[in-house]
Parts: structure tokens; C-alpha cells; sequence
């Protein structure tokens, strides 16, 4: 957003501190990195986790039952409506959205089509604005840059960042576009994570053991003039209770408990001076932020600034604090936008300046995440955006608008006749003071009936006799009329005196530079050709345009003999006239002197003067025009438009070309434009559709594994159970069975899916057959006793039916029990009853038996006439 001090504004109220609230977004990949970050939990942890997966909206997801198996969290699907409690992890379902409002989760529809939404900012955002500084997030393995821009508001509100090492993750194109934004606090691997979140909010809650030391506002003045030193800017202007949220926030991240221990370690420690500047930046935006407020500055001031433009002057424009340029970009788009629906030149300078390096070097390369696309109207995004395959670019047009340098509010000199300042979101952060310096700057860059767009929470204050409001919704002003009539000190004004001497010696050398320049410049253009020799002839300086009088151009700085290099005519008369002026130390002249060209001769006369260096000035000077070597065979040509007219047909063949080749390839453009936007929507889809399958294939791998389990379970059960088991589809035909089976039904593993008619038994009949056709119909279960053909076994057989996971009937079970022996035993025991039962009456022997827990006593007939009990009376003991 801007070069200002990032923290909440002191009207925001400040909640009393809750359960931590843990954002995680993740992509591809994620499930591995989710099962490493939860998996170290033990309760209590303290804190609250909201996951936001990419999930794929047509597949329900099992996340909740796979990471539940992996952590002792407690973790569940959320349906909406849910309030945030400690030690619990809630899941994004498919095919909505997630968002937080007073602690309570609630779902939302996506507005944005496939390939272009992005969950993760926008749980991101709905977070830092209703946790503020209570909220973390956590950025894990992914591609494209889905949570980006939201972590960006959870640092503006208070709160920490955490990032996967990208080196550990699957995907590491969300880790390294986190990372990439110079706003994270943590990167760690995913199994640290939760431990280094634990520490933080475990110091940020505790008590200070020394209040009288720790208290981080006695030392704030202090840290401002350390970080003026080491970064060069000035921060003490800014809000003090900012400044104080800002260092606490860094002294929980170094793990430091006095704010006496941290101005101890920013003094020697550059690296930190660094990361507490860039703590200070807030580097928060967006494309088009707050439509409604830029759609007044479309109709109120760029619509009519267009309009009444000067054919003869630019309009200018100023976006002091313009960050990573999303904002500069909107107002450029606005304005192309307004010259092309007008018809008239785009002639608009727009100057965005910021004291963050890093964030301009972001706003000149000018291209941004895919997900920063849905923030553009689709019109404007049609036009002045390239997509690419996860980030676009602005328009090479729009990018011409733009001027990003580096520049200080503050500290450096404003800009002056600007037609429109875009400073919003900035003045906010600024304390009284630094405010009342501010505004009179912006008014003084500001021409008369300039426009100020400020952000929604911010005004003029008590310069509102400066400005007129245009729109007061919009925080939209327009600069009165007149010139400034109150005190300015404009930063870089005062420069210091220069002393008189120092004054004139300046001015000596500049006279004496002018002077040289002006003889040089008089020697070149209007003097007669001259040289400068040597005693022997050899070239040192040359002087105007020697090429009439020499072989070649003769350079200024010489090193050739003006004698061999002399053409003829001249040639003969260089030697002597150099020798005599040597020798004699005066001027000596050569009249009718003939130089000899290709088509023609020259006369000229020719001066030697000497120097008094020892060397030897020669002047040439023509004494009358050219005269051509033969005249009479030359003609003049005739006068004759063949010529043009040859050259206007080729001109109008040529056009003809040029106009038919521009069109097709202009038609040709458009084709590969559409085609190109439909091969990035194609691949956007694709992509979504990538990450939402490889979170599916992360489930579907962990189902396997429990499948692989389930298998190997029943093959140990099938291959140790002594049940004869056989299990049929709906046709009767083999699905499997247990190795006790083969004794009944001699089956191979080649008979799997042979039916089961064709399989020769053990069995005296077919019986068995129709009772599986039957349960396999829909019948009830049957049980029923079944013989071998020898006679030898006994079986007792039941039927069940074969129910798939959904309940339907697909087929019937055979589970044979071989009760041969059991029924042996049970003749045998019958068989010694009788005899016990013989030899009892044989003897005459009397039984009762009595029952304690109800005091029943039974009499068998013979004990009854023994005690001479009738048989319908009751006995008792």
C-alpha cells in the first residue's frame, strides 16, 4: 500500500485477547504438509486452525477423516455457523468458501468461475480483519500464489506470518511467492510450525518479569534515531501507539521480553534495522480498492480532466506511497480507458514514488499473481493485461504511463502542477504533527483546480479553507484557486552560503570554459579550414573541412603527414612553404594554388604561420568556385516526371502491400489473441483442476493404504479359518474362497469368475445352488444340513446374501460348517442318558434337585413315592 508505518488505526477497537485463530492454506501437496504440521500436537495447544485445501467442488472430501487419524486435535468438516474453539480443526467443504465474523465461521459462494478464485486470500482477509493481531496464518505447499495477498493483511492487522520451507515442500510455488513479498516472519518446515506458533502467542501473553524495563514506549525515540542512522528515514512522525504495536510485534518474534534488550540489539544488528523498517512499511493493496470511491474519480475528475485538456500539455499525476503499483496501474487504466472512449491522445504523465526499493522493483516489472486479475473489471482486464501461465502482466502502453522512483513525503521536495494527487490510505498512519506538515505539501504540488483523492478514514483536517470538497463519500477534493499564501518549508530548500572566494573562482572557470567552447566552436564552423603541424609535417590538430584539399577526412587528433596525405596541386606546394616558415619564423603565403580533385581543381591560397610552440599553422582559403575537369561532356538532364511517377506507382504498390500485410496481420493478432486468452482460461482451469486432483489423489492414496490393510486382512482370514467359505456374484459365478472350500469344491485360482455350476461338488445334490440363486435374488438367508455323497460328512450350510457399501445385493456367500463330528458326539450322549436313565429306575434310586436363587425344589416320581409326595403336590424342603 504505502511507504507509512503498517498497524490498525487507533479509531479500530481493540478486542480483548481470545483463542488464536490459525489460518493454513494449501494446494497441491497439502495433505502430506497439513499431516506433518498437526501431527506433533499435544493438547492443550492453545489454538484454533482453520485449513482452506483447494479442494475439488464435484468430490466430497475426506480430509477431516484422514488428518483425524494423524493428530490428536480434534478435527471436523465445517457446515457454517460454527464458533472458533481451542484445539480444534475446522475444514473448508467443497465448493464454497470460508469467512470469520466475530468468531463465528461461516460459508460463502464463490463469485469468480474456476482457475480465477482464491479461497486462501480471501479466508486470509476476512481473518486479519476480525482476528486483527489474535490471527496467524500459514502458507503450506501449493502452486500459483493463492495467499499472497492476504498475508499481506493479516502483517498490516497485527498478526504473524508462517511459511513452509519451500525446499521441503512438494510444491513450492505458494511457499516462494510468500516468501518472495519480504513479509514473513517464520519460514520453518512443516513439523516445526505448530511449536514456533506456540512460542509466539505463549510470549506475546505472558506477564514481563521487569514492567519498569519493558516498557517499549520509553525506548520508541530512541529506535526512531537508530533506524535514521542505519536506513536513512525519518519514522518518529508516525503514530506512537503504531510504532509501539509494530516493535512488541517484532520483540515476540526474536523471542526479546524488554524493550531495553531490543534497542540494544537493533544498534548492532543492521540485519534486524532491516526487517523493523520493513515491519514498519505496509505494503497492502490492490487493483481497484474501493470501486465505488474510483469510479467517482472516473466520472468527477479524469472523464473531465480528459475533456478540457490543452492540445499542447500533459496531464500530470502524483501517487506518493504507491508500493508494488497496483494502485498507479488502476489510475493509468482509468485513464487510457477515458482517451480511448474519447478518441483523444493519451498525454498522461503519472509519477508513483515510494521509499521501499524492493516494492518499486516490483511495480516496474509490473506483473503480479493470476489471482490479482479477478480485483480488474473484465473490460479492462481484456485490455491492458497479458496473462501468462500463473501471473499477468499490465500492458507494455499502460506501463509507459508510469515514472516509479524512489521519494520521501517527508524528506524529499514535492512535485509541482500535478493535476491529480492520489494519496490514500497514507495520512492515516502520520501523528497530528507530521499531518499538519503533509497537507500544505500536497496543496503546493497541487495546480489551481488540482485534484486530492484521499482514502476512506482519512480528510484535510484543519486545511479545509485549501480545498473544496468534491466528493466527501469518495474523500475526493478539489485545490481552490490563488497561490499559496502560508508558510512553506519545503524539504531540500535551505542550501548552505558559498564563500565569496569560492563564488569567484567558480565564476572564473566558468567564463573560461564558455570562452573556450565559443573558439572552438567559431574555428569548426565559420574559420577557413586550417592544421596544425609539426616541424616535419606530421598532423596535430585539424580544423573544418579539410576533404577538398586532402586524400580522406583529416581527424583533430592528427597523426598522418599533411604532406603525403596533401592531393595534388597542393602537394608540391606543402613541403617548401613548411621548410621556408620554419626556417624564416614567419608568415609565408602560396597565391594560385590549383588542388587537384576527381572532377575538377580548386584554387586556392595557402598560409603558414608559425607558432610559438614550434609548430605550424596552415589556413586554406578558395580564391574562386570550382572549375570541372571537362565540361563540355557533361548534359544536363532533362526535365521529366518519368522518374516520380515510377517512384508514386512503386509508393502506391507498396502501400497497397503494406495495407493488405497490416490487415492480416492484425486479423492474424486477434486470432492469436482470443486463441491465447482461451488457452490461458484453458490452462487457469486446468491448473485448478490439477490441484483439486492431486488432493484427491492424497486421499485416494491414504484409501488405498487402508485398503491394501483390509486386503491383506482377509486373505489371513481366508487363509487360516477351517470355514468353507464360497462367495458368488449375482450369476453365480466365483468371486473367491477359502482354502477349507477346496475339500468340498475342488477349486483353482483360475476358477475365479467360472460359474459355480460348472464346478463339480462333493455335495448328494444341486440343493445348495438353488439356495444361492435365490438369496442372491433377494430371498431371505437359508440354513440347512447338507451330505456328502459317501455319506462320510455332514454340513451345515448357510446362504447369505452379498451386500456392496451401499446395501445392495450383488450376490450370495456359502459358509460350510462341518458338523459330522459334533453330531457323533451328540448320538453318543443321547445313547448314555438312556442307560443312566435305565439304571437309575433299575435301581429304584430317588433324584431332586433344588434351585437356590428362587428356592424351587424338584422331585423326580420315584423320590416322590420314597417321601410319599403326591405327584400334584408342591414339595418344599
Amino acid at each position: 500500500m504505502h511507504d507509512v508505518v503498517s498497524a490498525k488505526v487507533d479509531a479500530r477497537s481493540h478486542r480483548p485477547a481470545g483463542v488464536p485463530v490459525v489460518g493454513i492454506g494449501a494446494s497441491a501437496g497439502g495433505l502430506e504438509a497439513l499431516r506433518e504440521m498437526l501431527a506433533p500436537a499435544s493438547l492443550p495447544t492453545g489454538l484454533a486452525f482453520v485449513i482452506v485445501q483447494h479442494l475439488d467442488p464435484n468430490h466430497e472430501s475426506m480430509l477431516a477423516q484422514l488428518l483425524d487419524r494423524n493428530t490428536a486435535l480434534n478435527v471436523l468438516q465445517s457446515s457454517g455457523g460454527e464458533r472458533i474453539e481451542a484445539d480444534t480443526v475446522y475444514i473448508i467443504p467443497p465448493g464454497r468458501g470460508l469467512a470469520i465474523r466475530d468468531g463465528v465461521l461461516e460459508l460463502t459462494d464463490f463469485q469468480q468461475p474456476r482457475g480465477m478464485r482464491r479461497p486462501i486470500d480471501d479466508f486470509f482477509l476476512s481473518l486479519a480483519g476480525d482476528q486483527q493481531s489474535n490471527a496467524a496464518c500459514v502458507i503450506l505447499s501449493g502452486t500459483g500464489a493463492d495467499g499472497t495477498t492476504g498475508l499481506r493483511a493479516i502483517k498490516e492487522n497485527g498478526g504473524v506470518c508462517v511459511v513452509q520451507q519451500p525446499e521441503s515442500a512438494r510444491y513450492d510455488g505458494m511457499p516462494l511467492s510468500a516468501v518472495g513479498t519480504g513479509l514473513i516472519d517464520f519460514v520453518k518446515p512443516a513439523g516445526e510450525i505448530l511449536h514456533c506458533l506456540q512460542a509466539f502467542f505463549r510470549r506475546r501473553g505472558s506477564e514481563p518479569l521487569q514492567p519498569e524495563a519493558n516498557v517499549v514506549a520509553d525506548h520508541v525515540d530512541e529506535m526512531c534515531r537508530v533506524l535514521r542512522t542505519a536506513i536513512g528515514h525519518d519514522f518518529s512522525g508516525y503514530k506512537r501507539s503504531t510504532l509501539v504495536r509494530r516493535v512488541e510485534r517484532r520483540m515476540h518474534v526474536l523471542g526479546i521480553d524488554t524493550g531495553r534488550a531490543y534497542l540494544a540489539r537493533i544498534r548492532s544488528d543492521a540485519a534486524e534495522c532491516e526487517a523493523l523498517f520493513r515491519d514498519l512499511l505496509i505494503n497492502v493493496t490492490r487493483f481497484f480498492r474501493d470501486p465505488d470511491a474510483f469510479e467517482t474519480l472516473r466520472m468527477r475528475v479524469i472523464d473531465p480532466l480528459m475533456a478540457d485538456r490543452a492540445p499542447d500539455e500533459d496531464i500530470r499525476v502524483w501517487v506518493p506511497g504507491c508500493s508494488s503499483g497496483e494502485e498507479a496501474y488502476t489510475i493509468a487504466m482509468l485513464f487510457a480507458e477515458a482517451a480511448r472512449k474519447s478518441g483523444s491522445p493519451l498525454a498522461v504523465q503519472i509519477f508513483a514514488t515510494d521509499i521501499d526499493e524492493q516494492m518499486l522493483s516490483i511495480a516496474r516489472e509490473g506483473s503480479y499473481p493470476a489471482a490479482a486479475m479477478a480485483d480488474i473489471p473484465p473490460a479492462l482486464r481484456e485490455r491492458y493485461t497479458v496473462p501468462h501461465a500463473e501471473r499477468f502482466t499490465i500492458a507494455a502502453s499502460i506501463r509507459d504511463m508510469i515514472r516509479f522512483s524512489s521519494h520521501s513525503l517527508v524528506k524529499d521536495p514535492p512535485f509541482s502542477r500535478i493535476d491529480l494527487v492520489s494519496c490514500r490510505n497514507l495520512l492515516i498512519y502520520f501523528d497530528d504533527r507530521l499531518q499538519q506538515a503533509v497537507v500544505p505539501l500536497l496543496h503546493y504540488a497541487l495546480r489551481p483546480g488540482g485534484f486530492l483523492f484521499l482514502g476512506p478514514s482519512e480528510s484535510v483536517g484543519r486545511f479545509e479553507h485549501l480545498f473544496e470538497p468534491v466528493d466527501q463519500q469518495a474523500r475526493l477534493f478539489e485545490r481552490g484557486p490563488g497561490a499559496p499564501n502560508y508558510p512553506i518549508d519545503l524539504p531540500g530548500s535551505q542550501r548552505q552560503p558559498v564563500p565569496r572566494r569560492e563564488r569567484d573562482s567558480r565564476g572564473d572557470t566558468a567564463s573560461l570554459g564558455s570562452e573556450s567552447l565559443a573558439t572552438r566552436r567559431m574555428v569548426e564552423r565559420y574559420a577557413p579550414p586550417s592544421l596544425i603541424v609539426d616541424q616535419d609535417g606530421g598532423i596535430i590538430s585539424a580544423y573544418g573541412k579539410l576533404s577538398r584539399y586532402f586524400e580522406f577526412p583529416v581527424t583533430r587528433t592528427g597523426g598522418s603527414s599533411a604532406v603525403n596525405l596533401a592531393r595534388a596541386g597542393l602537394r608540391n606546394v606543402i613541403g617548401p612553404l613548411l621548410r621556408q616558415a620554419r626556417d624564416e619564423r614567419r608568415r609565408v603565403i602560396a597565391r594560385d594554388v590549383s588542388v587537384e580533385a576527381d572532377y575538377g581543381t580548386q584554387p586556392v591560397e595557402v598560409i603558414c604561420d608559425p607558432l610559438g610552440d614550434g609548430t605550424l599553422l596552415f589556413v586554406f582559403r578558395d580564391t574562386g568556385p570550382f572549375v570541372p575537369s571537362d565540361p563540355g561532356e557533361l548534359q544536363d538532364l532533362e526535365p521529366s516526371d518519368d522518374h516520380l511517377e515510377s517512384l508514386e506507382d512503386e509508393l502506391r504498390l507498396t502501400r497497397h502491400r503494406l495495407r493488405s500485410a497490416i490487415e492480416e496481420l492484425e486479423t492474424a493478432n486477434e486470432e492469436l489473441k482470443s486463441s491465447n486468452e482461451e488457452m490461458m482460461s484453458m490452462n487457469e482451469e486446468l491448473q485448478s483442476t490439477n490441484e483439486e486432483l492431486s488432493t484427491v489423489n492424497d486421499e485416494l492414496k491414504s484409501k488405498v493404504d487402508q485398503l491394501t490393510v483390509a486386503n491383506s486382512d482377509l486373505r489371513n482370514f481366508y487363509e487360516s479359518t477351517e470355514l468353507a467359505v464360497v462367495v458368488l456374484d449375482a450369476d453365480l459365478k466365483v468371486r473367491s474362497y477359502t482354502d477349507a472350500a477346496t475339500r468340498i469344491f475342488p477349486l483353482k485360482p483360475t476358477d475365479r469368475g467360472r460359474p459355480l455350476t460348472d464346478v463339480a461338488n462333493r455335495l448328494q445334490d444341486a440343493g445348495h445352488l438353488e439356495d444361492a440363486r435365490a438369496v442372491a435374488g433377494g430371498a431371505s438367508p437359508v440354513q440347512r444340513r447338507v451330505h456328502t455323497v459317501d455319506g462320510q460328512h455332514i454340513f451345515s450350510m448357510r446362504v447369505l446374501p452379498y451386500r456392496t457399501q451401499s446395501g445392495e445385493v450383488d450376490g450370495a456367500t456359502l459358509v460350510l460348517t462341518d458338523i459330522t463330528d459334533a453330531l457323533s458326539l451328540e448320538r453318543q450322549l443321547a445313547a448314555e442318558r438312556e442307560r443312566l436313565d435305565l439304571a437309575i429306575k433299575a435301581a429304584g434310586i430317588g433324584v431332586w434337585e433344588y434351585c437356590p436363587e428362587n428356592g424351587e425344589l424338584v422331585l423326580d416320581q420315584a423320590e416322590r413315592q420314597l417321601f410319599e409326595v403326591a405327584t400334584d403336590a408342591e414339595a418344599s424342603i
